[in-house]
C-alpha cells in the first residue's frame, strides 16, 4: 500500500484537526481535549477538507482510495500523533498543579 497519499491527505487536514483539538484542550481539559481530538476533529477536518479542498477528492478516488480508507488511516495517524503529545501535557499539567481529581 502506497502510504503517501494517506500522509499527505493528513496534512491537508491537519491545521483544522489541531485548531479543533487545541480549542478542546482549552475548554474541557486535557483529557476530554484528546478525546475530542481523536474523534470529532477528525470529522472536522474531513467538512473542512471537503469545503476548501473539494476537488482533490477526485485525485484520491483515481488513486483507487476511497474517503472510508482515507478516514481509518487519518485516525490511525492522528492517535499515534496523539498520544505522546497528551500524555506528556497530562503530565505537565499533573506536576504543574498537581492531583486531578475533585474529591
Amino acid at each position: 500500500m502506497n502510504t503517501r497519499p494517506h500522509i499527505q491527505f493528513y496534512t491537508s487536514i491537519f491545521p483544522f484537526v489541531a485548531a479543533f483539538g487545541i480549542l478542546g484542550v482549552l475548554i474541557f481539559g486535557v483529557l476530554y481535549g484528546f478525546i475530542l481530538f481523536t474523534s470529532l476533529a477528525l470529522l472536522f477536518g474531513f467538512v473542512a477538507f471537503n469545503t476548501f479542498y473539494k476537488e482533490q477528492w477526485f485525485s484520491y478516488q483515481n488513486l483507487g482510495i476511497t474517503k472510508w480508507q482515507l478516514f481509518k488511516s487519518s485516525f490511525l495517524i492522528n492517535t499515534l500523533l496523539a498520544l505522546p503529545v497528551f500524555i506528556g501535557l497530562y503530565l505537565l499539567i499533573s506536576i504543574i498543579i498537581g492531583d486531578f481529581s475533585l474529591t
